[in-house]
């Protein structure tokens, strides 16, 4: 399509495509340093997918999203546009318990006044016993050694290091799915490694874990949304980008589904893999990525009951984590499936009834009945993070000029959390501005 047929656009503001965290961090960055950037999202409402939806007469999230206090570029987003932590999160000491059908309850655990890794050293003594803790120090000596995961599986650096059945059932296995949403056998180790070396041997609080006060959308999405238009940006709701004008390796503007052409001489692209794909693939030769769902369970109980801790693991079952949601609804549970497998092909009331009847197996205190259930199925949630795929992740700079990509999926030694999402947003918008100082 000729641009002289389309309606013009010649304001020359720097343009974000994509309107999920990675996407608002950049123009949140942007709107603060007076650019007056243009953020283009496709859907009705902002967040990607890490958003709120409406079930009933309740506003919950997408999809569960562990965050954790290592978080230190999400939390100085929210800090940014004047959301204080205490306010949109419960701080809590790690304190996970790992049940199985088969083994004894494993139990991570950290006092708020000791380092995490003397505080953690006790629980796991009572839980697996010496010769097992020799095992699971093993690997975590290795975290801070790149060079052993590099290339390999995290799979493979389990049977490396010589990790027992039961660790990589019990640990690894559900570990790895909560943090990769990709199974252990694919999962790239060295991600896996520079996950927990920076959340679980940093700093104490970095393995903190923040848990939601509110739904996604009103933590971030729409405050971001108020700060943004405040400081001179603008956001387009419900506006696609058709396609991103490129001329002579520079960029020169974006046309609009609604058939609007937008010129401008910076454009980042804060997308999922598949539609970053779709946008650019041909121009900046980049491969097809592969994406794996989560699937999230909601389940009403009656207003009085609770879990007995905020987040519950589970091994050897098809739900894999449970959150106690009852700051949202009392009584309200999420159970999170990630990962491919068998349960993509069943009905949302198959996987329900699969969900609770291995629920009741592993937590006993379970309400024999629940009053409501809904599924939310995120088909896409994530890019695989496989060894190949984490190798072939985009840089931000790009070999056309003015264009910069942002997003979970560029390169980054995290996987697709909210995390590197803002942090790829931050990193995006500084090289814009870098490009613009005199």
């Amino acid at each position: 399509m000729k641009k002289s047929s389309l309606k013009t656009i010649n304001n020359m503001q720097p343009i974000i495509v994509g309107g999920g965290w990675s996407g608002l961090a950049a123009t949140v960055h942007l709107a603060e340093a007076g650019q007056k950037p243009i953020l283009f999202e496709a859907a009705k409402q902002l967040g990607g997918r890490a958003r709120t939806v409406k079930w009933q007469d309740l506003e919950i999230d997408n999809g569960q999203h562990l965050m954790i206090g290592a978080y230190q570029n999400m939390l100085d987003l929210l800090k940014r546009i004047g959301i204080e932590e205490n306010s949109v999160f419960q701080r809590t000491a790690l304190d996970l318990h790992i049940l199985d059908p088969k083994y004894p309850s494993l139990h991570l655990s950290a006092h708020p006044l000791l380092p995490w890794q003397l505080a953690l050293l006790p629980k796991l003594i009572s839980c697996l016993g010496w010769q097992e803790l020799r095992f699971f120090l093993r690997l975590a000596r290795q975290l801070n050694a790149p060079s052993f995961t590099q290339n390999i599986t995290v799979e493979q650096w389990c049977r490396q290091t010589g990790q027992s059945t039961r660790l990589i059932t019990q640990l690894w296995i559900p570990l790895c799915l909560a943090i990769l949403n990709t199974p252990i056998e694919q999962a790239s180790a060295s991600v896996f490694a520079a996950t927990l070396r920076d959340s679980l041997t940093a700093k104490r609080k970095s393995a903190d874990l923040l848990i939601p006060k509110k739904p996604l959308g009103n933590i971030l999405p729409e405050p971001a949304r108020h700060f943004i238009t405040e400081h001179g940006g603008e956001i387009k709701s419900q506006s696609r980008i058709e396609k991103i004008v490129i001329e002579n390796r520079k960029v020169v503007g974006v046309i609009t589904g609604n058939k609007e052409y937008f010129a401008t001489d910076n454009i980042i692209v804060a997308v999922s893999p598949s539609i970053l794909y779709k946008l650019l693939g041909e121009q900046l030769n980049l491969p097809k990525v592969s994406e794996y769902p989560i699937s999230t369970v909601y389940l009403q109980y009656s207003p009085q009951f609770r879990l007995k801790a905020p987040i519950i693991g589970l091994s050897s079952s098809l739900p894999q984590w449970v959150f106690d949601r009852s700051d949202q609804s009392p009584g309200l549970i999420a159970v999170v499936i990630s990962g491919p497998g068998e349960h993509e092909s069943l009905t949302k009331q198959q996987l329900t009834e699969q969900v609770v009847l291995a629920l009741t197996e592993l937590l006993p205190d379970l309400p024999a009945n629940y009053d409501t259930a809904h599924v939310i199925r995120e088909k896409r949630a994530t890019f695989r993070c496989g060894v190949v795929e984490n190798n072939q992740r985009p840089s931000c700079k790009t070999t056309i000029n003015g264009l910069w990509i942002a997003g979970d999926y560029a390169e980054n030694p995290y996987p697709a959390t909210l995390e590197s999402a803002v942090m790829n947003g931050f990193r995006a918008a500084e090289k814009v501005l870098t490009g613009k100082v005199p």
